[in-house]
């Protein structure tokens, strides 16, 4: 996507989304002050900037797929590409369809784009890559109040055909509000994480001193399930559910 178009979709995403209802003109002044610092960085400390400017609105509570999105590709520029991978993991919460994210996120993860392996459930809610996070959550309030309204009005109206709309608007209700709760337990409920260093070897405890949990180190950009966090130390669960602790300061954890 083109510097100018991402842009005007992250204006507008501002101005439209996240947790408020207009642009904070503090927010919008650090949104440009990163596209400036990503339009003009060419080495990757300039690009470490850019993304740390992204990141201040982040923490400033601004929940936006665009400013992810952004962030995603300035640490990619910058050759942090474990950093850009949780970027863009975080992106794709708020912007499912996007082709160019997409891309962008197959191309960091190389060789582990196709050795990912999705859960059963997400094969059975196989509309979950269709929409949003929060649009699952609205479509779930729309569907309702439209079963409601259309149950109510059958009470009055006896044609068949306000029933099989009734029933379809439930079924409609029932399946969204089920994969808005799967999409609460793994983005809210679980935590995640990428190893952000070129190597890191996964230990079978919280120290130095214990045993290597797997055979080969883990390289840049492997992901997993955070288990615990302790003492400068994060216990991490792989596929297969293999698991090893490795230092905090090795991963970033979103």
């Amino acid at each position: 996507m083109t510097v100018a178009r991402v842009s005007l979709f992250a204006a507008l995403t501002l101005a439209f989304t996240g947790c408020s209802s207009s642009v904070d003109p503090t927010m919008y002044a650090k949104f440009q002050a990163a596209q400036d610092r990503f339009e003009q960085a060419n080495n990757p400390t300039q690009f470490l900037q850019a993304a740390a400017t992204y990141q201040e609105i982040i923490d400033a509570g601004v929940v936006s797929g665009a400013v992810l999105y952004n962030q995603g590709n300035a640490f990619m520029r910058a050759g942090e590409r474990g950093r850009a991978i949780a970027c863009y993991r975080q992106a794709k919460r708020h912007r499912p369809r996007d082709p160019y994210l997409d891309a962008n996120l197959r191309y960091a993860l190389g060789e582990k784009s196709s050795a990912r392996t999705k859960p059963i459930i997400e094969y059975i809610l196989f509309w979950s890559e269709w929409i949003s996070y929060h649009g699952k959550f609205q479509a779930s309030l729309v569907c309702a109040f439209v079963t409601f309204c259309v149950s109510v009005a059958s009470l009055f109206v006896k044609p068949q055909l306000l029933r099989r709309i009734a029933t379809v608007a439930l079924a409609a209700t029932i399946a969204f509000v089920i994969s808005a709760g799967y999409d609460w337990y793994r983005f809210s409920h679980v935590k995640h994480g990428v190893v952000i260093i070129e190597e890191v070897v996964a230990r079978k405890g919280d120290s130095e001193s214990y045993q290597p949990a797997f055979t080969k180190p883990l390289d840049e950009g492997t992901e997993f399930q955070v288990l615990d966090q302790r003492n400068g130390w994060t216990h991490l669960r792989l596929g297969g559910e293999q698991d090893g602790w490795v230092p905090s300061k090795a991963v970033t954890v979103y």
